[in-house]
């Protein structure tokens, strides 16, 4: 098999088929004034629409929807029939997978479409907000692919819902105050109106639009929330092609019955005449004895081209749609489902089982308090239970208790089977069943069980249908029956080979469903009740980046420099192993920007890598761009920086990623951290700096100071109050790249560009002492120019002052002047993986493809009446095996999905195009011209890839730090000179080399990184 990958050295791609792609939305919870029915009231609304937004997307889109709450109450989103693959904490009901969004609040929700095809649907799941607060999701085959139906002419989203007079807060308020069941609705809507049956609402019927001989396909939602509901079309016959996001075998049918939550896929074939109008109707599928309903009916039209009110005829109501208690025509359409089962999309359905839990459904009672008069049956309270427990709404959601080990949120003692076996369906009970036991309890199911759920009706209070939503996955309704289930005859009467896979259920009045699914999907939560043991679940954080102007005051001047937040240093991300970061960046700069993840792998999702134009287009001033951030096995510290030009001078940040909870560090936990970021500064803007030198071709100019954490430090001019101060002398090295490694004690380090370090620091000296923190370049270049200063900050032990008391620092004895190379080369020579059992390594052993790759500084030619400020009147570039990479205007990886062609080639070389003596001093001049190209190379995945960076003299012989984006790599070897595919692997480290994902090339050598191409774009 072959997969598409991430950008290997930004010109590394996979190869495979069509990308996912990242939709972004804004949702704000806001009162709306609407006039239904007569009446002008405020309801909830997403960005004052009702019905909410439609989201667009395809099979294996990932939609990042940020959700800020400008009401007045609590609320959360669910996203109906969306798996979420091991991201429960996106999955949205209240105090189950998360603490709702408090009003002023935002919440960031990741919505997973892998392997969904069809229509689903989002809403509110707080009380019930959903009455206003809904959507639908319309998920197209992936780009290339097609339905497995003819193309329909168009589509129609039809989303069924409930009006109620009264404010519906109020409304379930009201209910759960007395005990009695909610006020029945007013009336029932088509996207919103409730159709022209209603009192002045002949201008609130929703009309639909067609021509005659043309198909259409409607994508019908039941967004009512109790009732089932009829729905027909005057003189057509629709064909079901989908059940909740699944195709179906093709079924004819004069109506269909909808299940609250439910949503089915048809196809319309317009062959009535031009001018006509026809009803869509819709009313209550109501099975129950003695209940309330609204018994009115929705209606709108299907209005055919070059029709009009005036002249067509008043249309009438389906006599296809069945009367509310036709519990015979409800059963006939749901028996007639099936899975499509072909070959491109197969049903899996669980021949066997591991665990069958039998659950009762039923409506109770709960005593009325003493002193309140309550208005259920028998003066008590209604309420709803699952073998015979009614849920009690914890204060803190489950999901997180689990997560922390919060105890006395939630048990564990949910049962398989009803706790007392009983007639379920007789029309007379006993009394004492109708009150329940109150928990909060939950079922525990292990990972990549074959589960058998059955769904058991009871009659006490009032039989009547009841439909069960499953969060986190769909399944297979493997039967259906009336009575009581008999767990020896009835499976015989099971569908086993194309049931329907639905995400929710109708149980039939007096009567049981069985549904199938496999428990594959950590921590999602089944009927509100159920979630799996697998592994520790992960944490999704959320964090709001502002790219801003702000003034800063470094070396006796002001300037406006561009930050985070207003930060410099930007803000710390701090996080654990395996966690989600979501960021949404909001641009109000004046240039466009990107921000990377260094060291991060972003594993299946390189549109969050952050490289300008080469994983996305660049953020534009005045927008926005939420990135997702994957911490999947990565634990020490990596950090975030801008990707656009120089801005990363200023715009960057650490990424501190602690142990899994539970989970702690390979050595003993150290007393405090404390990040350090070394940076440079400079008196100009950074942006003229790097403009200046692409303009005039020159290097550009070096900074003025070096800094620490934004400091330069008190041996820079006018910055003795711009001193980092610090508190921890012997250094020892214990990770690097966010990955740990062998403890190695050290005077100093040597850290390339972009590279990161975790040292213990053993805080050894006299209270009331200071010492300096020191950084100065390593420059092994001849005649380049470099920053000679140093950087300092105090280490301040306990009860010191920086007054005359403390003594004042010295620079560390220990600091190596810039040009020791033999002290450079020692250091990286020392660092080795600690490979230990629980923090092992994979070294590939052999090798399917070695690329030797050389690394230069060349020339361009100075364009005709210019002035160039490089060598020989010409201008400084960069190569990599004698090409000089071309940015392209649109990002390379975008091009790859869309096919856009032109955009880059695929001409990238395994070898210099040209062999020579790399390191010696003196070359034919042509050797210096790099040619000019947007160039990618191209793996098969799981490749075992050797890649040997050979350091060049051309121009200036330097060390030159480069960056693996989408993977860390083993440093298996480095050496002097020209590297030899013979002699020199003998000498490679394969047993614990370091694991980075940013390694120098030593001037005038080599280094050769290895690494395994398992990180796919898609499968």
């Amino acid at each position: 098999m072959r997969f598409e990958g991430a950008l290997v050295l930004l010109f590394g791609l996979f190869t495979y088929h069509a990308l996912a792609d990242t939709h972004y939305y804004n949702f704000t919870i806001q009162d709306t004034a609407y006039t239904r029915l007569c009446l002008t009231k405020s309801i909830l609304t997403v960005n004052g629409r009702f019905p909410g937004p439609t989201i667009d997307a395809r099979n294996g889109d990932i939609v990042i929807v940020n959700v800020v709450n400008q009401a007045e109450y609590n609320i959360t989103i669910h996203w109906h029939g969306v798996d979420q693959p091991r991201n429960p904490w996106s999955d949205g009901p209240e105090y189950i997978t998360q603490c709702p969004i408090q009003p002023g609040s935002n919440f960031t929700y990741r919505v997973d479409l892998s392997e969904k095809e069809g229509t689903v649907w989002w809403h509110a799941h707080s009380d019930w907000d959903r009455a206003t607060v809904h959507g639908a999701i319309v998920v197209r085959p992936r780009l290339g692919d097609s339905f497995p139906f003819a193309q329909p002419a168009g589509e129609i989203p039809l989303i069924l819902g409930e009006w109620w007079k009264a404010n519906v807060s109020e409304v379930i308020a009201d209910a759960l105050r007395t005990g009695a069941d909610p006020k029945i609705s007013d009336a029932y809507t088509i996207n919103g109106l409730p159709g022209d049956q209603y009192p002045c609402s002949e201008n609130d019927t929703f009309t639909a639009e067609v021509e005659t001989g043309k198909t259409y396909l409607l994508r019908v939602v039941n967004a009512a929330i109790n009732n089932e509901l009829f729905f027909a079309i005057e003189g057509h016959r629709l064909t079901v092609v989908g059940a909740d996001a699944a195709y179906t075998k093709t079924f004819d049918t004069d109506y269909i019955m909808i299940t609250p939550g439910q949503t089915f896929d048809l196809l319309l074939n317009a062959n009535s005449t031009a001018g006509s109008r026809h009803y869509i109707a819709a009313r209550a599928y109501a099975s129950a004895d003695g209940v309330d309903f609204d018994t009115t009916i929705t209606t709108g039209i299907l209005q055919y081209s070059n029709s009009s009110s005036s002249s067509s005829p008043q249309p009438t109501l389906p006599s296809s749609l069945p009367a509310s208690n036709d519990t015979n025509a409800a059963t006939s359409f749901v028996a007639g489902l099936r899975s499509l089962a072909s070959t491109k999309h197969p049903a899996d359905v669980p021949q066997t089982i591991d665990r069958r839990i039998v659950i009762t459904v039923a409506v109770n009672l709960l005593p009325c308090e003493p002193g309140n008069t309550c208005d259920g049956a028998q003066d008590d309270r209604l309420s709803a239970s699952l073998n015979n427990i009614s849920f009690v709404s914890p204060v803190v959601d489950i999901l997180e208790a689990y997560y922390r080990n919060i105890s006395g949120v939630f048990g564990t003692g949910f049962p398989d089977e009803p706790p007392l076996a009983y007639n379920y369906t007789a029309d007379t009970l006993p009394a004492f069943l109708l009150f329940p036991r109150r928990a909060t309890e939950v079922k525990v199911l292990e990972y990549n069980t074959s589960v058998e759920v059955v769904f058991q009706g009871t009659n006490l209070l009032a039989g009547e249908n009841h439909p069960m939503h499953l969060h986190g996955f769909s399944f297979y309704v493997v039967g259906r029956g009336f009575g009581n289930f008999d767990n020896t005859t009835d499976p015989s009467t099971y569908n086993l080979v194309d049931p329907p896979f639905e995400n929710t259920v109708g149980v039939p009045k007096n009567g049981w469903a069985a549904i199938r699914f496999v428990a594959r999907n950590p921590g999602a939560i089944v009927f509100l009740f159920g979630f799996f043991v697998h592994h520790a679940l992960a944490n999704t954080l959320y964090y709001n980046f502002t790219i801003q102007e702000t003034p800063c005051t470094r070396l006796c001047l002001t300037k406006p420099i561009l930050t985070v937040n207003g930060q410099f240093p930007g803000p710390t991300i701090n996080a654990r192993n395996g966690d989600i970061v979501v960021v949404n960046v909001i641009n109000r700069a004046e240039y466009n920007i990107t921000i990377h993840w260094h060291g991060v792998d972003q594993p299946r999702n390189p549109w969050s890598d952050g490289p300008e134009y080469i994983t996305q287009c660049p953020i534009q001033p005045g927008s926005n761009f939420t990135y997702r951030v994957d911490l999947r096995d990565k634990e020490g510290t990596v950090w975030w920086h801008a990707h656009s030009d120089w801005d990363r001078a200023t715009v960057h940040g650490v990424i501190v990623v602690r142990p899994r909870l539970g989970g702690s560090f390979p050595f003993a936990q150290p007393a405090g951290e404390i990040p350090l970021v070394l940076g440079e500064w400079w008196k100009a803007n950074v942006s003229e700096v790097i403009a200046e030198a692409l303009r005039t071709g020159g290097s550009p100019n070096v900074s003025d100071a070096f800094t620490i954490n934004g400091q330069p430090g008190e041996l820079y001019p006018c910055s003795k109050n711009d001193t980092f101060n610090a508190e921890g002398h012997r250094l020892t090295v214990v990770g690097t790249d966010a990955a740990y490694t062998k403890p190695f004690g050290t005077d100093y380090i040597m850290i390339t560009p972009g590279e990161t370090f975790d040292l213990l620091l053993k805080a050894n000296s006299t209270a009331g002492s200071r010492h300096y923190i020191a950084a100065r370049a390593y420059a092994p270049a001849v005649g380049v120019p470099f920053v000679t200063t140093i950087t300092t900050a105090i280490l301040r032990y306990s009860n010191s002052s920086s007054s005359s008391s403390s003594p004042q620092p010295t620079l560390p004895s220990s600091l190596p002047v810039s040009n020791d190379t033999d002290a450079a080369t020692a250091f990286v020579t020392g660092l080795r993986s600690l490979a230990s059992t629980e923090h092992p390594i994979d070294v590939p052993q052999t090798i399917d493809r070695r690329i030797v790759i050389t690394v230069a500084v060349n020339l361009l030619s100075c364009e005709t009446g210019n002035t160039c400020a490089g060598p020989q009147g010409d201008r400084f570039a960069a190569s990599l095996n004698n090409i000089s990479f071309q940015t392209p205007v649109i990002d390379i990886l975008d091009a790859y999905y869309r096919n856009i062609s032109g955009v880059f080639g695929t001409g990238f070389p395994n070898e210099p195009p040209l062999p020579y003596n790399y390191t010696d001093t003196t070359f034919p001049g042509f050797l210096l011209f790099p040619r000019r190209a947007t160039e990618v190379k191209v793996l098969e995945y799981n490749t075992n890839v050797e890649v040997v960076l050979q350091g060049t003299n051309l121009i200036a012989g330097d060390n030159h730090p480069m960056h693996l984006h989408g993977f860390s790599f083993y440093v298996v070897g480095r050496g002097f000179g020209n590297f030899n595919n013979e002699t020199d692997p003998s000498t490679y480290n394969l047993v614990d080399p370091p694991f980075e994902n940013t390694v120098g090339v030593p001037k005038s050598g080599w280094a050769a990184i290895r690494f395994r191409a398992r990180n796919p774009v898609d499968e």
